[in-house]
């Protein structure tokens, strides 16, 4: 490594202690061995018409952003990224190399001793599997990816910097019982519900860290322990966002339906800057299942929030004239309303005093500060 990539290094982890969330001596010590640019030797930077543009190893950009704390778009459309400087390409990303402070507070809050066997959900670049065989061996991880082309560019990844996990392809949602019982098991894609397989597949005392998917963020980043066939925890201090799981232009299409539907219009209670706050945005999440939220502004009118759910309802509201337009068997922004009042009534609680407890139904109960202090219980969807 030259001089100049060795203080790309120092300076990478510098800022990822910075963050608050490299503390543990070992992950430092990962972080600092294992080079990430073995595992993004290119990516797509979006350009402002909104085009990506493919990068690599001759681009001085390159080298700044692999080596910071920045997620980076590893795929369009299910291809990986192609020549640098070739012409700019549409598309939307569907694979990336995760923010580094989100991953090292994810594999901190697994509480590894050095010993254990983990299971990783979500290969991606092959770097996280590798900053994991690193700490605990080759042999102690095992990884699944769903993309075959993915899974097989990350095992050149893991190759190449001299890494061999166990590389698996297959869908995430069912585990890997071939090498269970795990002691741990870190979901570096998000889920709408923790699968029971995870469950099954980790042994009584593990653990799980995974994001849970909602269409209205918040950013759920939960630590769960397993006890049989149950699983329970509290969500972490921290936003963790992933990739989408829901095309942006699903809402996009559903807003041109919904701007010729004439819906019932009132005084919004509260602002759609609700969403983003870091507390309360959880709590609406997660209580305002299956609402897509997407931003417009018109071009003779004010900024908007637009939220549509699968039955056809939407709401709108517009912050400078605090009015919202509902239409449809949901209405989507009283529900966000509730939730606030709810959380407000609660004594806006932190992220981190919201527990969740998986039950052997697969019953997901959300509640605040003790587990007996039931909230809300969502109930498993048949067939899913």
């Amino acid at each position: 490594m030259t001089d100049q990539r060795a203080d790309d290094v120092r300076r990478y982890v510098q800022e990822l202690q910075g963050t608050g969330h490299l503390s543990d001596p070992a992950w430092r010590e990962a972080f600092a061995r294992v080079p990430r640019h073995f595992f993004v030797p290119g990516f797509f930077e979006r350009l402002p018409d909104g085009k990506w543009q493919a990068i690599g190893p001759a681009d001085e950009r390159y080298w700044a952003q692999v080596y910071s704390d920045t997620t980076l778009a590893t795929q369009l459309d299910g291809h990986v990224s192609p020549e640098p400087n070739s012409w700019p390409l549409r598309g939307e990303a569907t694979s990336s190399s995760t923010q580094p402070s989100l991953m090292a507070l994810m594999l901190d809050a697994l509480q590894l001793q050095g010993t254990e066997l983990v299971l990783e959900i979500g290969t991606g670049t092959g770097y996280n599997a590798a900053l994991l065989c690193y700490r605990l061996g080759d042999d102690h991880v095992t990884t699944v990816e769903v993309d075959k082309t993915v899974s097989d560019l990350a095992a050149r990844h893991l190759v190449n910097a001299g890494r061999l996990p166990t590389v698996i392809v297959g869908d995430g949602e069912h585990g890997w019982p071939g090498g269970a019982p795990y002691d741990r098991l870190i979901a570096t894609v998000s889920v709408p519900r923790i699968p029971a397989a995870w469950i099954a597949q980790v042994r009584d005392g593990g653990s799980i860290v995974a994001s849970l998917w909602r269409d209205l963020g918040g950013g759920p980043l939960v630590r769960l322990d397993v006890a049989g066939k149950t699983a329970q925890g509290f969500f972490l201090p921290s936003y963790a966002s992933f990739m989408p799981m829901r095309s942006a232009g699903i809402a996009t299409r559903r807003l041109g339906t919904a701007v010729k539907q004439t819906g019932q219009s009132r005084t919004a209670t509260v602002a759609s800057s609700v969403l983003h706050e870091p507390d309360a945005g959880l709590w609406i999440a997660l209580q305002v299942p299956g609402a897509t939220a997407l931003g417009f502004t018109p071009e003779d009118g004010a900024e908007q929030l637009w939220l549509f759910a699968d039955d056809g309802s939407w709401a709108v509201v517009e912050d400078a004239t605090v009015r919202v337009e509902q239409y449809g068997p949901r209405r989507l922004w009283d529900d966000v309303e509730a939730a606030y009042d709810q959380w407000t009534g609660a004594g806006h609680p932190a992220r981190d005093r919201l527990g969740l407890t998986v039950t052997e139904t697969g019953a997901h109960r959300f509640w605040l500060d003790a587990f007996d202090n039931l909230q809300w219980e969502e109930q498993p969807v048949p067939g899913q």
